[in-house]
């Protein structure tokens, strides 16, 4: 639970990893986190078996942002032998919620998947732009990189994209100011909010089914 994390991340046998992506830890983690260098969560398993050791990593603290990559990451542990393995229930939104700031570990901001793209410890919008082309959170000072093209390009993607990716991208970014001008949201955003939305949601329906849970076995 978010009220315990503190105390059990403090443990110095623990050893913590943000099961995030590389550029979601980026941008904000809690302190002394281990970043497994991932750019998707497809990658985890094999930093696992790389990295982690059941026989020397005997407690395993793991975290992500609302949950559900957590309880993956701990069922896969579990099944590679690690028998203490934590996660953060209800993610790093659910801490950032319960935990004060003076008393909060967490560091920097969260990123999200909506069109906040980031968010501070009160969960209001953070500093964070993104980049359509790479999804990456960028800053307003890295926006006055000359690498960076509104909805084209930013200086982590700028010489990864095809001329032809980067007419796609200028077509869609032409097609968002349009739409900005009629008063109307992009499809592509409203699409992204729809799915954010049906992820809450499902996790709140989750989260009142181990309720339901909890209470029929006390």
């Amino acid at each position: 639970q978010a009220e315990d994390w503190n105390e059990l991340i403090s443990d110095p046998d623990v050893i913590l990893v943000d099961t995030r992506n590389d550029y979601e830890y980026n941008i904000g983690s809690f302190k002394n986190a281990i970043n497994p260098n991932t750019e998707t969560f497809r990658e985890f398993p094999e930093y696992v078996k790389r990295n982690l050791d059941p026989k020397k990593h005997k407690k395993v603290a793991m975290f992500c942002t609302g949950g559900i990559r957590c309880e993956k990451s701990t069922a896969y542990m579990k099944e590679q032998g690690f028998d203490e393995v934590y996660h953060l229930k209800g993610g790093i939104l659910k801490y950032l919620e319960q935990v004060s700031k003076d008393d909060t570990l967490w560091q920097g901001e969260c990123f999200v998947f909506d069109n906040r793209v980031a968010v501070n410890h009160d969960l209001e919008k953070g500093q964070y732009d993104q980049c359509y082309a790479c999804r990456y959170p960028i800053t307003e000072a890295e926006k006055k990189s000359p690498h960076y093209e509104k909805g084209i390009s930013c200086h982590h993607c700028f010489d990864q994209t095809t001329a032809a990716q980067r007419a796609q991208f200028a077509m869609r970014e032409k097609q968002v100011q349009l739409a900005k001008q009629r008063g109307e949201e992009h499809i592509g955003m409203s699409v992204s909010g729809a799915i954010e939305k049906r992820k809450q949601e499902k996790l709140a329906v989750k989260n009142a089914m181990r309720e339901q849970d909890k209470q029929a076995h006390t």
